[in-house]
C-alpha cells in the first residue's frame, strides 16, 4: 500500500486526479496482450517531461520500483508490473507535449504517449509516414523500448534504424538529450542506441527524433504457393535481385497458421482452390513513383509468370488487403484453437530451415502435442515459430521454452527478434546470453540505475543470478 506521504508528494507532481493506489487502477493498465493480469501498488500518469523526470526519485526515496508504460501492446510483460507492494506503474499516455515536424529535413520529433497511428494520420497530409507497421498500435515510448520491427522491416528497417535523437529521464530525474536529430553526426557518442530495445530499463523515453520516409503511391501483392520449401529462399533471393529497392514484405505463413487466420472452411476455396500449400509467401512491391512511370502489378505479374512451372506452383493477384487482411488475423485464429506458446526468433537465413525442421523433430519427440503452426518476417529472417496447446492437457511450458531456445541459440538465432526481452522472457536471457554481454549489461545498468528503480527487466548477471 502506497503511503500517505507518498500520495501527497505525487499528486503535488502530477496533480491529484493522476495518482491512484492499486485498488482503483483500471483493468486496461493491468491486463496484457498475452497472459494473466498484473498487479500494482499504484499508477502515475504524469503530464509533461518534467512530472515525469520529479516522480522517478520520489519512487526511488520511497522504496519504489517503477514499470513505465505506453500503450501497453507489448508480448513480453515489460509493461505490466508483478509486485502490488513495492511496485508503481508509471503510464506515459499523456506526455504528448512535443510534435515538431520538420518537412526540410524529413524529421518528427514526438513525445513518448503519441500512439503510431496518430503520427501517420497526421504526416499523411505530407506525404510522409512513420514506416513501422504492425498489427497493434503501439505508443512511441514503447516502440522505442522494444525497438519494434514490423511486417515491412525488408525495405525500411526496424524502429532503431529509423531514429535520430532521444530525450531520456534517467533514474535519479536528470534529464539528458541523446543527439541532435541530424542525419550525420559523429560529434558524441551514440548513447540513444542503447536505450532502444532496453525495455525501459536504463531510463525513461519522453521523445524521439525520426527519420520519415514517403508514402508509397502504389503496392502490388500477391500470395505465392512455392513448389517446395527448398524453392522459397533461391525465390527470394532472385526476387531481390530482380527488384532491389522495390521489395517492401516478404513474409511466410505455413498451412496451419494460414488455416487459423481463415473465417471458415468454406474460406479455404479462395486461396489456391483450396489446396493450401505447405508454405505460403506473402511478397509485396511498392514504390513512390506512380504506376504510369513505374507499373508495379505488372511487374510482378512477369515475375510470377516467370517462375511458374519452376519455384511457383500457383499465386493469388490483386487481393492485395485480403492477402495482409488474413496475415495480420493469424495469432486470433490461433489464438481459438488453444494456447499459444509464441517464440519469437530470427535465423541467419542458411540457418532458417535448419531450425525449423530441428525444431519440429524435437517438438515430435518431447511434446508431441504441440502443433507448429509458424509464420513469420522471413525476408528479415524472422519467425514466429507459434506452438497451439491443447487446452485440456497440462503442459511443462518452461521445459518447452528452455529446450526451443537452446536449438535456437544451436543454430545461431536470436530469441526475441522484436518484442524484447521483458519479464516473460528473462530466465531464457539469463540462461542463453553469454555471460560476458550480462556483466556489462549490468554494469551499464548498475552506473545508470544503482537503486535498481527501474529494474523490471534486469541485464546483468548478477541479478539473474539472485533472481534465478
Amino acid at each position: 500500500m502506497l503511503s500517505a506521504d507518498f500520495l501527497s508528494a505525487a499528486a503535488a507532481i502530477c496533480g491529484g486526479g493522476q495518482v491512484l493506489p492499486g485498488s482503483d487502477i483500471e483493468p486496461r493498465y493491468l491486463e496484457p496482450a498475452r497472459y494473466a493480469p498484473g498487479r500494482a501498488a499504484g499508477l502515475l500518469r504524469p503530464g509533461s517531461e518534467q512530472e515525469a523526470a520529479r516522480l522517478l526519485p520520489l519512487c526511488a526515496a520511497h522504496g519504489l520500483r517503477v514499470v513505465p508504460q505506453g500503450a501497453h501492446t507489448g508480448l513480453v510483460r515489460a509493461g505490466t508490473p508483478d509486485d502490488a507492494q513495492h511496485e508503481v506503474l508509471l503510464s506515459t499516455e499523456r506526455l504528448r507535449e512535443v510534435f515538431e515536424f520538420d518537412a526540410w529535413d524529413r524529421t518528427l520529433r514526438v513525445s513518448a504517449g503519441f500512439r503510431l497511428s496518430e503520427i501517420n494520420e497526421r504526416l499523411a497530409r505530407h506525404g510522409l509516414m512513420l514506416p513501422i507497421d504492425l498489427s497493434a498500435d503501439p505508443s512511441v515510448g514503447g516502440m522505442v523500448s522494444h525497438n519494434t520491427g514490423g511486417t515491412r522491416m525488408l525495405r525500411y528497417g526496424d524502429v532503431r534504424a529509423n531514429i535520430l535523437a532521444l530525450r531520456v529521464a534517467l533514474a535519479d530525474g536528470q534529464i539528458v538529450q541523446l543527439g541532435q536529430g541530424l542525419q550525420k553526426d559523429n560529434a558524441q557518442l551514440a548513447l540513444h542506441q542503447l536505450f532502444i530495445g532496453a525495455s525501459g530499463a536504463l531510463g525513461l523515453v519522453l521523445d524521439a527524433t525520426f527519420r520519415l520516409a514517403a508514402v508509397p503511391r502504389q503496392q502490388a501483392v500477391a500470395m505465392i504457393a512455392p513448389r517446395s520449401l527448398d524453392d522459397v529462399f533461391p525465390l527470394y533471393q532472385r526476387v531481390m535481385a530482380r527488384y532491389p529497392g522495390l521489395v517492401s514484405a516478404f513474409e511466410a505463413i505455413s498451412r496451419e497458421a494460414f488455416s487459423a487466420a481463415l473465417a471458415g472452411p468454406d474460406q479455404a476455396q479462395r486461396w489456391f482452390g483450396g489446396q493450401l500449400p505447405d508454405y505460403a509467401l506473402l511478397l509485396e512491391l511498392s514504390s513512390e513513383l506512380d504506376a504510369e512511370t513505374l507499373d508495379l502489378q505488372a511487374l510482378l505479374q512477369q515475375l510470377l509468370e516467370d517462375e511458374f512451372g519452376e519455384a511457383v506452383v500457383d499465386a493469388v493477384l490483386g487481393a492485395d488487403a485480403d492477402c495482409w487482411h488474413l496475415r495480420h488475423h493469424i495469432s486470433d485464429g490461433l489464438r481459438r484453437q488453444g494456447k499459444v506458446i509464441g517464440f519469437d526468433l530470427s535465423f541467419p537465413r542458411r540457418q532458417f530451415m535448419a531450425f525449423r525442421e530441428a525444431g519440429k523433430s524435437w517438438l515430435a519427440t518431447h511434446f508431441p502435442a504441440a502443433r507448429l503452426a509458424d509464420f513469420g518476417h522471413l525476408g528479415d529472417g524472422g519467425l514466429h515459430f507459434n506452438l497451439v496447446w491443447p487446452r485440456e492437457l497440462p503442459l511443462d511450458e518452461a521445459g518447452l521454452r528452455d529446450g526451443i531456445y537452446g536449438l535456437v541459440r544451436a543454430h545461431g538465432g536470436s530469441i526475441s527478434a522484436e518484442h524484447g526481452v521483458g519479464p516473460q522472457l528473462q530466465q531464457a536471457y539469463w540462461r542463453h546470453t553469454d555471460a560476458a554481454v550480462q556483466r556489462i549489461g549490468g554494469q551499464l545498468q548498475s552506473a545508470l540505475d544503482p537503486q535498481g528503480l527501474l529494474a523490471h527487466t534486469r541485464w546483468g548477471q548478477a541479478q539473474g543470478a539472485q533472481e534465478a
